[in-house]
């Protein structure tokens, strides 16, 4: 629909056009309604006219073929009462001959050629008399006697048609009981006329209408007696070639109704009249190419539509000529007011005519000169506007008061990470996901009409990462005070965040570090004794309940030395040996110690590894054991099978590092080195949003079999090897952990030859 409107309104986007259209409405539309009405009225006269004509012809061959009928009945009766014919019978019993009833019958077919022949039959149905007799071969007549016991039935009995070896020799039966001469209620034989086909389809078969036009003739049961066509005679598989309409005409013929109607035949469109017969159900149809039909009422279209074509082309030349005089100034003046509108302001509009437009001319060069003054104001404001709007560090976005966005400036951009194309399309389902909270904010400032301040959102940006913004809104007004819109100032705390979680992290692990060495060096004192101890007695208890007992003791205290020397490698990591690590070795060498667990839960294993990723600085065994812990966790995250990517990656976007981690606490660590990437994804159950901030914690854990110290260890560990870690997960989307590394450059490799010398010699 909108489309249309489009076309309509380019269709008349000028004066000249409206000034042609008003023209032809005026002019062409009457003169084409009349000629139309004119058309339907004389097409409806003239086809009235044929089928009243034709319809009349169909009246007068059906009643031509009902007064044959009823002359041949009349025939027949005045032959039947001839006391000649009627003595016949009785002259048969007796043996007589019956010669003057042969020569009155044989006197009567010559004078009647429409009879195929004439018989006299007894009651019992024998032949007493056949005129003419052909002794050759038997009458088809007796071929049929399912007629004779209706003959008998009737005093006067008329038959359908009858099939003889061909079409040409079918004929009809006309029966007439034949009286005793003495007693007029005693039947003594039958009178049968077998009438030709042709003696009555002449009257049909000799109408001739047009050049294509021709009549059938059609029985109650749809079957044609008479057709040009020979192929279709006594059948009515004429059907399957006409469409739906001829099939409700035949109907209605059959039915005995008087008609016309237009149908499809062989692809033909033909116009048809029927009209029913009285004496026999019949129906005379007379049909006519429509063309032929309408071959009038073409020719009266045609010059009608070519008068109209010349009356239309004579207006528009006329208009054309009308209109000229008009358009030329509103086109200078459509010139000058284009050049205004592109910055020509200096542009003078000059219209030669001495009308209201050269007046209209003078008031537009007056308004261009004012515009140009307003314009040189506007462009210096604009400009000065634009370079606060640019440079300013915060995020500023802008939305009117319908909530759409309107503007937001390149820090806004920076810190959503939007590309033009998104900013350009602003459709409401087109917006990023990771500005919509900030729309709402400022739609609710619209709605409430308050303004929000510090208001702190987070969202996940292209990388999949969270991000935290601070955003202050407030109601945007124009110099009249009127609301115009809401306006929102963004700033970017991720790495304040981050370095806020940290430096808990941080403060929080060296208490807990301190804390767990004291009490590591306190319980694993008491539990040498303890096991010293419960060893002595094992060796005299000799009962196996007794055995089982201590058994279970040394267990339980098995397992409170592991959780010490856990707290002791927490609070206190061996000593670390950095050098050169291919972090691809040692990724499989862990792989392999868990494969069996990975097979068993049906895990599976995805590892993408950039080819140029050099090695890595760091403690070759300390790392291992980092891999380690990793992968235990993500394994028994998946429980029932997932999958497991392993990637591995350089990170040029120093940034983006800056982002996630703060400056290390070794002295010696620059944020200028080069680290790697190297992440853990899982497809596992995830970790709850407010258990994120504490899985580093020691003793926090979510396994009843953990210890909760694993994470505690990755951290502290990745903190000796100046290495670092940051989790992303969402609570059943899985986890994904990023390890920063930094890589070995050519003085390191130097300098770490010495140190994997002496560390072999200690092994």
């Amino acid at each position: 629909m909108k489309s249309n409107f489009f076309s309509l309104d380019h269709l008349f986007s000028s004066i000249r056009s409206k000034f042609i259209a008003i023209f032809v409405i005026l002019g062409v539309m009457p003169l084409i309604v009349v000629g139309y009405f004119a058309y339907k009225s004389t097409s409806n006269a003239l086809l009235l006219q044929t089928s009243e004509q034709l319809g009349n012809l169909a009246d007068k061959t059906a009643q031509q073929i009902d007064t044959f009928f009823d002359v041949v009945e009349k025939d027949i009766d005045l032959l039947s009462n001839f006391p000649f014919i009627q003595l016949s019978f009785l002259q048969f019993e007796f043996g007589q001959k019956l010669d003057t009833a042969k020569r009155l019958v044989e006197e009567y077919e010559k004078k009647n050629r429409y009879y195929k022949r004439i018989y006299l039959i007894d009651l019992q149905g024998r032949s007493i008399l056949t005129i003419p007799r052909d002794s050759d071969k038997k009458s088809s007549l007796f071929n049929t006697p399912d007629w004779f016991k209706t003959a008998l039935e009737k005093d006067i009995f008329l038959s359908d048609i009858i099939m003889d070896e061909s079409f040409t020799n079918s004929f009809l039966i006309l029966s007439k009981k034949v009286y005793d001469f003495e007693d007029r209620t005693k039947p003594v034989g039958i009178l049968v006329f077998e009438i030709r086909l042709s003696s009555f389809t002449l009257f049909v078969s000799s109408l001739k209408i047009g050049t294509q036009g021709y009549s059938f003739l059609l029985n109650d049961k749809g079957y044609l007696i008479y057709h040009p066509d020979q192929s279709l005679n006594l059948k009515n598989t004429f059907l399957e070639d006409g469409d739906a309409k001829l099939a409700d005409i035949i109907k209605k013929m059959e039915s005995g109704e008087r008609g016309f109607g237009e149908y499809l035949f062989k692809k033909n469109k033909k116009y048809i009249v029927f009209s029913p017969c009285r004496i026999k159900n019949w129906s005379v149809g007379i049909t006519l190419q429509r063309s032929e039909v309408m071959a009038d009422i073409i020719k009266l279209r045609q010059s009608m539509m070519t008068f109209s074509a010349l009356i239309i082309a004579l207006i528009i030349f006329v208009s054309l000529l009308f209109v000229k005089s008009l358009t030329q100034p509103i086109s200078q003046l459509i010139t000058g007011a284009r050049a205004i509108g592109a910055g020509d302001l200096d542009q003078a509009i000059r219209v030669e005519s001495s009308d209201e437009l050269q007046g209209l001319a003078r008031e537009f060069n007056k308004m261009a000169a004012r515009l140009k003054t307003s314009m040189q104001k506007i462009v210096e404001l604009q400009t000065f506007s634009d370079d606060i709007f640019r440079s300013v560090s915060s995020g500023i976005i802008t939305v009117n008061r319908e909530g759409k966005l309107t503007s937001i400036n390149k820090s806004a951009k920076k810190i959503f990470s939007l590309s033009k194309e998104l900013i350009d399309n602003k459709a409401p389902g087109n917006t990023p996901a990771r500005i919509k909270k900030s729309l709402a904010l400022l739609m609710l400032t619209l709605g409430k009409k308050e303004k929000i301040e510090h208001q702190v959102i987070d969202y996940l940006n292209q990388q999949g990462e969270p991000v935290f913004i601070e955003i202050n809104t407030s109601l945007l007004n124009d110099s009249g005070g009127n609301i115009i819109g809401a306006i929102a100032d963004i700033r970017d705390i991720t790495l304040r965040k981050r370095m806020e979680e940290l430096m808990v992290r941080v403060d929080k692990l060296a208490s807990l570090g301190e804390l767990s060495a004291g009490i590591a060096h306190e319980i694993r004192n008491p539990l040498a004794g303890m096991k010293t101890s419960i060893q002595v007695l094992a060796k005299k208890l000799t009962s196996p309940s007794q055995q089982v007992l201590i058994e279970g003791v040394l267990s339980e205290i098995n397992r409170l030395n592991a959780i010490v020397t856990d707290l002791l490698k927490f609070s206190g990591p061996s000593p670390t040996f950095p050098g050169p690590v291919d972090l691809k070795i040692v990724l499989k060498r862990t792989l392999d110690l868990l494969m069996e667990k990975i097979k068993k839960l049906n895990i599976k294993i995805i590892q993408k590894y950039d080819h140029n990723v050099p090695s890595a600085f760091l403690d070759k065994e300390q790392i291992q054991q980092v891999f380690l812990n990793l992968m235990l966790n993500a394994v028994k995250a998946m429980p029932k099978g997932g999958t497991l990517t392993i990637s591995m990656k350089m990170v040029r976007d120093q940034d983006r590092i800056k982002e996630k981690i703060t400056q290390s606490f070794d002295p010696g660590f620059s944020m200028e080195n080069q680290f790697m990437a190297v992440s853990f994804k899982d497809t596992g159950s995830g970790i709850k949003e407010g258990n994120l901030s504490r899985v580093f914690n020691p003793f926090f854990t979510t396994d009843p079999n953990g210890t909760g110290l694993g994470l505690s260890i990755v951290h502290k560990l990745l903190e000796k090897n100046n290495a670092f870690i940051y989790i992303d997960s969402k609570e059943g989307k899985g986890c994904h952990v990023t390890l920063i590394i930094p890589i070995a450059d050519n003085s390191q490799n130097i300098l770490s030859e010495t140190i994997w010398e002496r560390q072999e010699k200690r092994k």
